[in-house]
């Protein structure tokens, strides 16, 4: 995913899995992601997805 499309607070998918975007290291161009159960992991800005299907506040697709 295109790095200056990617915001703090989107869901997102990563090969760690689903999570939330906690920061984005630009320099680096990196992201922080939180997993569903406070796991955190930083991936390659380029690995992220954007699930359209997640809400804020809903980790279930619909």
């Amino acid at each position: 995913m295109e790095l200056d499309k990617i915001a703090t607070g989107m869901w997102v998918e990563s090969s760690e899995g689903l999570g939330r975007v906690l920061a984005v290291d630009k320099r680096d161009e990196m992201v922080l992601v939180e997993g569903l159960h406070d796991e955190q992991w930083a991936v390659p800005a380029s690995s992220v997805n954007q699930d359209d299907q997640l809400h804020p506040g809903c980790d279930k697709y619909y």
